[in-house]
C-alpha cells in the first residue's frame, strides 16, 4: 500500500532517513505546482532519480551551464523528433558535447534534481515499495546520509539568500563596479549578470537563466553582497511572495552544518517556501503513514469543470482546475481531471489556434510593450518572438510546462501582441 502526505507535516528529510533507516525499495514522487520528481530507493540508498522540473531537463540544464545555446538546444530536439535518440547522444554527435563531458553533466544533473527538493516543504509526497522506475531515469549511486548533510548545507545557504531576495517581483539593477574576472569566464555567470539590467525581476531572470532557483539565486546573492548588483525597486503581483519559516523543518534533528564557501562564478535561485504548521511529526524509525484526508475540492467544482471538458471549452476548464489544484493538489481525483483538461488544451491548441509549424510575430514594438502589464512569462517570450521561431521551436527553448507556454501565447494572441504566419509568407 502506497504511503502519502504532506512535506509540510513530514519533511523530506525524515522520509529519507525513514526510507534509509529500514532499508527500504521503492519510488518516492514528490509534487509540487504541477511537477514531479522521482527518486528510486533500493535497499536504503538512492539508486536513480527524475523529473519533470523543467529546469531539471537535460537541454535546459545544459542551456543554464553555457554548454549550449538556445539555437543548439532547438536543433537538437527538431533532430530527435527524427531520431529515436537520448538528446545527450545527439548532442555528442554533433559535437556539441564530449562523452566525459555529457556523463559528468549527467551526474550533476541527478544530484541538483535530487538537493532541489530541500525547499519544497509545500510539497505533496507518495512511496510505492517497489514501484517501477521510468525507463528514462539516470543511475546515481547515493547514500542518504550524505544527501542529509549536503541538504542542510544547502538550506543553511537558501537562509542567507532569502535575506534579500524574499521577493520574485525584485528588479535588479547593475552598479558601476565590475564584477570578477571569472564571471565573464563562466558563460553560466555571464548570461545572468548580462541579464540584470534594471528592468527584469529575479523571477524573469531564472527564465532567462534556464536555470535552478537555488543556483541562480547564489550567484545574485553573491553579486549583490559584492556591490555589484543592487535593487531598485519591486515589481507588485509577480508572483506569490517568498518567505523563509524561522525554523527550517527540513532539517530539525540535524547537527548545524557547516557554512560552505561559495563557488566562484556559479548561478544560484530562490524557493517559494511556505512554514510548516505547529505538529509533531513522525519520528523517522515510525512508519510513514497518513490517514486520508477529506477532500477540499467543492465537487460542484469539479463537476462544472468536467461540463466544461465535455463541451471542448478547455481553457475554462484550466482555470478551475488551477484554482482547485491550489486548494488541495494531493487529490488523486483532482489530479487525474487536470492531467485530462491539460491534455485536451494542448491539443485543441495546435490543431486550432497555435499549429507548431506557424511563426510568431510582433504585433507592437518593443517601446509600445513597456507600458504594458506584462507577467515574467510574457516577458521572456516577448524576448524570443523575432519573426523566424514557430510556435514549437519557442516552446522547445523556454523552461517552462508545455501547457503554461501555449496557455501564456494564446492570451498574448488574443490581447494583441503576437501574429502568427505561415513561414513563408513571414520569410517574404
Amino acid at each position: 500500500m502506497p504511503v502519502q502526505g504532506s512535506l509540510a507535516t513530514m519533511s523530506l528529510t525524515e522520509i529519507l532517513q525513514w526510507l534509509g533507516n529500514a532499508g527500504k525499495t521503492g519510488t518516492l514522487s514528490i509534487e509540487r505546482n504541477k511537477v514531479v520528481k522521482r527518486i528510486l530507493v533500493r535497499d536504503g540508498r538512492i539508486v536513480a532519480c527524475a523529473s519533470q522540473e523543467p529546469s531539471d531537463m537535460l537541454g535546459h540544464f545544459l542551456v543554464s551551464r553555457g554548454k549550449i545555446t538556445e539555437e543548439t538546444l532547438r536543433k537538437a530536439l527538431a533532430l530527435q523528433e527524427t531520431q529515436n535518440k537520448h538528446l545527450g547522444q545527439i548532442l555528442v554527435e554533433s559535437g556539441a558535447l564530449s562523452e566525459d563531458e555529457l556523463r559528468l553533466l549527467l551526474e550533476d544533473k541527478a544530484q541538483e534534481t535530487i538537493f532541489g527538493l530541500f525547499g519544497w516543504d509545500d510539497a505533496e509526497f507518495r512511496f510505492a515499495d517497489d514501484e517501477a522506475a521510468a525507463p528514462n531515469i539516470y543511475a546515481v549511486d547515493m547514500r542518504v546520509e550524505d544527501i542529509l548533510l549536503r541538504g542542510a548545507q544547502r538550506w543553511d545557504e537558501v537562509q542567507r539568500f532569502r535575506t534579500v531576495f524574499n521577493d520574485p517581483g525584485i528588479v535588479l539593477c547593475r552598479t558601476a563596479r565590475m564584477p570578477p574576472a571569472e564571471v565573464f569566464r563562466n558563460r553560466m555567470a555571464r548570461r545572468i549578470f548580462e541579464s540584470i539590467n534594471g528592468e527584469r525581476t529575479v523571477e524573469e531572470i531564472l527564465l532567462h537563466a534556464h536555470g535552478s532557483e537555488y543556483l541562480v539565486t547564489k550567484f545574485l546573492y553573491e553579486l549583490h553582497r559584492a556591490g555589484v548588483a543592487e535593487i531598485s525597486g519591486v515589481r507588485a503581483g509577480s508572483a506569490e511572495p517568498l518567505c523563509a519559516p524561522a525554523t527550517p523543518p527540513a532539517m530539525q534533528g540535524l547537527p548545524e552544518p557547516t557554512p560552505k564557501p561559495v563557488e566562484e562564478a556559479v548561478v544560484p535561485r530562490p524557493v517559494a517556501v511556505r512554514a510548516a504548521p505547529p505538529q509533531r511529526a513522525p519520528a523517522p524509525s515510525e512508519p510513514v503513514v497518513t490517514a486520508a484526508e477529506p477532500s477540499l475540492v467543492e465537487e460542484g467544482d469539479l463537476e462544472f469543470a468536467r461540463r466544461l471538458l465535455n463541451r471542448g471549452e478547455f481553457d475554462s476548464a484550466l482555470e478551475i482546475l488551477d484554482r482547485a489544484y491550489k486548494a488541495q493538489p494531493g487529490d488523486e481525483s483532482l489530479r487525474r481531471l487536470l492531467a485530462e483538461a491539460e491534455a485536451s488544451f494542448i491539443e485543441k491548441a495546435y490543431r486550432h489556434f497555435l499549429p507548431p509549424s506557424k511563426i510568431v510575430t510582433l504585433l507592437r514594438t518593443a517601446e509600445s510593450l513597456t507600458a504594458e502589464k506584462l507577467s515574467p512569462t510574457e516577458f521572456f517570450l516577448l524576448s524570443r518572438i523575432d519573426g523566424t521561431w514557430d510556435v514549437k521551436s519557442i516552446i522547445q527553448i523556454t523552461p517552462l510546462r508545455e501547457v503554461d507556454v501555449l496557455r501564456t501565447l494564446k492570451r498574448m494572441r488574443e490581447k494583441g501582441l503576437i501574429e502568427l504566419k505561415d513561414p513563408v509568407a513571414a520569410s517574404a
